[in-house]
């Protein structure tokens, strides 16, 4: 997530053990990841898959801060 640092707050409904501050998560094949963030840096921002081919096939996409 570009722009921000984000906490995981949980993976499928279960509570993450750790809340150290993160830029990038690894999220598995049909798994739910609740994030928390302070969306406080203006601007429109990516979120995407590190994965070139993934980005390709369109895991990607923007959110904007205002």
């Amino acid at each position: 997530m570009h722009g921000h640092h984000f906490t995981v707050l949980s993976r499928n409904g279960v509570s993450a053990p750790y809340k150290d501050l993160r830029d990038t998560v690894l999220i598995l094949a049909d798994e739910t990841v609740e994030l928390a963030f302070v969306a406080d840096n203006p601007g429109k921002w990516m979120i995407h898959c590190h994965m070139l081919s993934h980005q390709a096939t369109g895991m990607m996409d923007w959110f904007e801060v205002a």
